[in-house]
């Protein structure tokens, strides 16, 4: 299943190989979370949160993960989707959303275009 992170102008996923961690069950970090999505989302509540929602790594720093999983990682004995945060860690990366690049290409959004107006084109949408 693909996740999706649920801040405000971020289209990073699982499926674009971001991590993407589930809201905790502690109730203060649970609601420190919250109050960051709210930051760009303010149409955003505890009660919008659901089993599927998630928070991508681009909005943690690295001192917000275990230690020895940053270290194994960096020495390629563990992946760094298996990385765990620390219980405590609550997301604070915001202030740009340069660290949530949107993965389209411009060469696919021209190319889309470009069939899209091909005059009584019988093509199908491929691209």
């Amino acid at each position: 299943m693909v996740y999706y992170c649920v801040c405000g102008g971020c289209k990073n996923s699982s499926k674009t190989g971001h991590r993407v961690h589930s809201f905790p069950k502690d109730k203060g970090i649970f609601r420190s979370w919250v109050q960051f999505v709210k930051i760009r989302r303010a149409d955003f509540s505890a009660s919008s949160v659901t089993a599927y929602s998630r928070i991508c790594s681009a909005h943690f720093k690295e001192e917000d993960y275990h230690s020895g999983d940053a270290k194994m990682v960096s020495l390629g004995l563990k992946s760094e989707r298996s990385a765990k945060l620390l219980p405590t860690a609550v997301p604070s990366v915001n202030a740009n959303l340069s660290a949530c690049p949107v993965p389209r290409s411009r060469d696919t959004v021209c190319r889309k275009r470009e069939i899209a107006t091909t005059p009584h084109s019988r093509r199908l949408w491929t691209v």
